[in-house]
């Protein structure tokens, strides 16, 4: 390890080299600091390389990593898991700057699921915002979402359940959740800022059977949001049933 001397002063301004213990040369990194400079950690592993294990009674093992956001934040996410005593994990996201800043932490507690933090850009604002799993039925995966701000900092917006995230050509952030081997709900939302706000579901049925689909109906149902979109119930089920993300469930 490289040394370097620093210089001790004393309440009358002189410098005393010989009083002086010898601090460890850095390499250029930032030294711990109030607000939130860390100290240089241990390496982790890219997320991308690693796999989650499936430790049988004890559920599933999540190992620790590190991935770099795919904006211009230049931010990296570390993220620690810790099993608890109840069988639900602690995670622990810190959102690490250039220089092993930590500039804020986000907790979640985990049950049974085998999915992995994600990036999304949810409310295509240019942006990475963080999917974290919460808990995974037979198909569908609840997940907590984390909306990344103007200033860089991530706000929690809420929670959807589904097998994945899609936005619409028409503005709408879309959930599909399978029901069934013949129904499936989609639910739409509409991203406001930190607001996201629920808008209609639909439900769509297949028609025959799961071997030979002859078609299917859709219904729609209102969350809260059908009045914003200025259209009466009649019109609102015909323009969400024919979204691509409905319409194309069962082709």
């Amino acid at each position: 390890m490289k040394l370097r001397f620093a210089l001790c002063t004393t309440a009358f301004g002189v410098a005393l080299a010989a009083a002086c213990s010898p601090a460890p040369e850095t390499d250029g990194a930032s030294a711990p600091a109030a607000g939130g400079a860390a100290a240089k950690r241990m390496p982790l592993p890219d997320c991308a390389e690693v796999k989650t294990e499936d430790a049988g009674a004890d559920g599933w093992k999540h190992p620790d990593c590190r991935v770099m956001l795919t904006d211009t934040s230049k931010l990296a996410l570390e993220a620690r898991y810790t099993k608890a005593e109840d069988e639900t994990t602690k995670i622990a996201l810190a959102v690490v700057q250039t220089g092993d800043a930590t500039v804020q932490t986000i907790e979640e507690t985990m049950g049974n699921t085998f999915a992995r933090v994600e990036l999304q850009d949810v409310d295509k604002d240019g942006k990475d915002d963080i999917l974290v799993p919460l808990e995974t039925g037979m198909v569908n995966i609840t997940w907590a979402l984390w909306r990344q701000s103007a200033d860089n900092k991530f706000v929690r917006v809420g929670e959807v359940t589904g097998v994945d995230l899609k936005n619409t050509d028409s503005g709408y952030l879309a959930v599909p959740a399978r029901s069934s081997a013949n129904e499936w709900d989609v639910a739409f939302f509409k991203m406001d800022g930190d607001a996201m706000n629920p808008i209609v579901t639909t439900t769509v049925t297949a028609r025959g059977t799961p071997d030979k689909i002859t078609g299917q109906d859709c219904e729609l149902a209102d969350d809260g949001g059908l009045a914003w979109t200025g259209l009466a119930q009649d019109a609102a089920e015909a323009k969400f049933c024919a979204e691509p993300v409905v319409a194309d469930i069962f082709k």
